[in-house]
Parts: C-alpha cells; sequence; structure tokens
C-alpha cells in the first residue's frame, strides 16, 4: 500500500529542510558547483509541493 498525501507531503518537507541546510552550508564554503545543484533540487522539491 501506498503512503497517504499527508506522509508523502511529510516527507518532501523532510528533504527540503535538509537541502536547504546543505544549502547554507555550501554558502559558507562558498562552492558555487554545489549551491548550483542545491538550488534545483530545492526548486523540483517545491514544484513537486504544489500538489
Amino acid at each position: 500500500m501506498g503512503m497517504t498525501n499527508e506522509q508523502y507531503k511529510g516527507m518532501l518537507l523532510d528533504e527540503l529542510e535538509d537541502w536547504q541546510e546543505l544549502l547554507e552550508l555550501a554558502k559558507e564554503a562558498n562552492n558555487e558547483k554545489i549551491i548550483a545543484k542545491v538550488e534545483k533540487q530545492i526548486a523540483k522539491i517545491n514544484e513537486k509541493l504544489k500538489f
């Protein structure tokens, strides 16, 4: 059996929090390559959260 919409949204929010923490670390390290990748991943998660 699959997960409910609420469970899926909760999982995405947890994942989003992790990626946001990684973004802060990448910015502290001033690593543009990692920043770009993390921002792309955050955008994907935000898109999934729209529905």
